[in-house]
């Protein structure tokens, strides 16, 4: 059997025991055998146990059993998974992976977003990353027609909005820049090392932001606005920051509070919802956003 089909296994059965939250063998060979991995063969307790060892040592993951009240596989140190972002977004990324490998009859009722170049980046950054070495770099900022090539020093990889960027420093300046993968135009391994901060944590820098875009000269504050249906219940389940508060509710409208820097990656957020939402603070964000809209309006005159 090839490797990416054991690690497929590997996969369904962490997911599984995960989400059901305690499960027999019995269980678990049932719905085993309802996917097309099974081939219609039985997952024997061999098997069982070698994927067991296999998934602790990949993901770290300890599936023990519970025999007060029946035998029932769990995942015991579960918190592992709601602890670190990285290995859930990687288990639910490969899950539904899964799935949809497993729904190929389907594949022209399941519509995905498509992802822009720059993915065959990843794997040398990452490399990188894991060495600390510089790497160097062609870039092409937006509405520019030539790229410049500079030594940077790979500090994080993030996702926003179907993107993906690379946080890095060079020696021009102080602190790292943001950097999207799909403008990138080559990029080259060094053999040359950099000393990465043991100091840097990478979710606080990003703490005070939403989005990418990052800029000092934007102070982290408070900000009010004011959400109107049906967006106010789009925000109540699905958060555009960690800072964000619900703090005055009605039947017509609520206000939501944040703390964080006022970008150009946030206003934008805002403007997207058109008319459902309206900055109430601070008052030159208001300002901003007014002359942002009245730029708009002349547009369509």
């Amino acid at each position: 059997m090839k490797a990416s089909e054991i690690f497929k296994q590997y996969i369904w059965l962490t997911d599984t025991i995960y989400r059901s939250g305690g499960i027999s063998l019995q269980e678990l060979n049932e719905r085993w055998i309802r996917t097309e991995m099974s081939g219609g063969v039985p997952m024997t307790r061999m098997t069982f146990n070698r994927h067991k060892m296999a998934i602790e040592e990949i993901f770290g993951l300890c599936i023990e059993c519970q025999r007060k009240g029946g035998y029932y596989y769990y995942i015991e140190n579960e918190e592992v998974l709601k602890n670190n972002n990285l290995q859930d977004w990687l288990l639910d990324s490969l899950s539904i992976s899964n799935m949809l490998m497993e729904s190929g009859s389907l594949k022209d009722r399941i519509m995905l977003e498509n992802i822009p170049a720059g993915k065959e980046y990843l794997q040398p950054i990452i490399n990188a990353m894991k060495q600390d070495y510089k790497l160097m770099m062609t870039y092409r900022k937006f509405g520019q027609t030539t790229g410049y090539t500079i030594t940077i020093e790979p500090y994080a990889i993030k996702v926003f909005k179907q993107r993906w960027y690379l946080l890095a420093k060079d020696n021009k300046r102080e602190t790292p820049t943001i950097y999207a993968l799909d403008r990138i135009l080559a990029l080259e391994e060094t053999e040359e090392s950099f000393v990465y901060p043991s100091d840097f944590d990478t979710e606080l820098f990003f703490k005070d932001y939403y989005g990418v875009l990052c800029s000092t000269k934007d102070k982290a504050q408070k900000i009010v606005i004011r959400t109107y249906p049906p967006f106010t219940n789009y925000l109540r389940t699905l958060p555009l920051h960690h800072s964000q508060k619900e703090v005055k509710t009605t039947p017509d409208y609520a206000d939501f509070e944040f703390h964080l820097r006022p970008t150009f990656d946030f206003r934008q957020e805002l403007l997207s919802q058109c008319n459902e939402v309206e900055v109430l603070k601070p008052a030159k964000l208001r300002e901003e956003m007014k002359e942002m809209i009245g730029k708009m309006l002349e547009r369509y005159r």
